[in-house]
């Protein structure tokens, strides 16, 4: 009898090998469908909410979406970008001095990219905060309190970690941090004062109080300003990077 030609042989390797292709292709298809769907969404945004075009595919897909995190960042990038968010550190050191750090920072975090991590880490404990109760404003039996109570919880705990993670990173006793607005210069201030955009007064120390006693100050530390920040960097020890007087 004459062998089976090589066509005859994968014959019946052919209905697995069709249903693979056909799996990646739709898994292909989902992975493309949820990187476009979230931006597609974003740029249908308007006072009237989102376009109805728009809204299944990014409802269907949000699982994925949210677990991928492909949903990041839309709204910092918008044609409208708002202010950009820093954490200015105060240490006190083994030996009871005080060392400042602002993060993030251009030259002390290189590759752009690792700059970039701190700058989401920034962004996120910024996002997170919520005010404290005021206990002359809530009363106890409000519904709300408890979520507002879970939700600052939530934002201390991620300031409590990164407070920790400084500690040990830099050999230090404490760490407090605060956080710093960096908001954009008006037209005025661009084209009429000339001003660059890392001026001292582009900063803005976010007060963590109450919103009866939330009034935002001007970060006057000697390491208000970009260009003055104590850059530490990492892995190195706080104690051979005193403030200047």
């Amino acid at each position: 009898m004459p062998e089976p030609t090589s066509a005859a042989k994968t014959t019946p390797n052919q209905p697995l090998a069709r249903s693979i292709k056909i799996v990646l292709s739709v898994l292909v298809v989902v992975q493309l469908l949820a990187v476009v769907a979230e931006p597609f969404r974003f740029f249908t945004l308007s006072t009237r909410g989102t376009s109805p075009a728009a809204d299944p595919v990014r409802q269907v897909l949000a699982p994925y979406v949210e677990f991928a995190y492909l949903n990041h960042g839309y709204f910092f990038f918008a044609p409208e970008p708002g202010p950009s968010h820093l954490i200015d550190c105060r240490f006190t050191t083994q030996d009871g001095d005080t060392a400042y750090l602002r993060f993030p920072d251009r030259r002390a975090q290189w590759p752009r990219l690792l700059y970039h991590r701190h700058f989401m880490l920034t962004e996120n404990l910024h996002q997170l905060w919520i005010h404290p109760p005021h206990d002359e404003l809530i009363a106890e039996d409000d519904p709300l309190l408890p979520e507002w109570q879970s939700e600052r919880a939530r934002f201390e705990a991620v300031r409590a970690s990164m407070m920790r993670h400084l500690v040990h990173r830099y050999d230090a006793q404490t760490v407090e941090i605060d956080r710093v607005e960096h908001r954009l210069p008006s037209d005025d201030e661009v084209f009429v004062e000339r001003i660059r955009l890392n001026d001292k007064r582009l900063y803005v120390t976010l007060p963590d109080a109450p919103l009866a006693n939330t009034e935002s100050r001007t970060s006057e530390s000697p390491t208000s300003a970009a260009e003055s920040a104590v850059a530490v960097p990492a892995g190195e020890s706080l104690e051979d990077r005193k403030p200047q007087p």
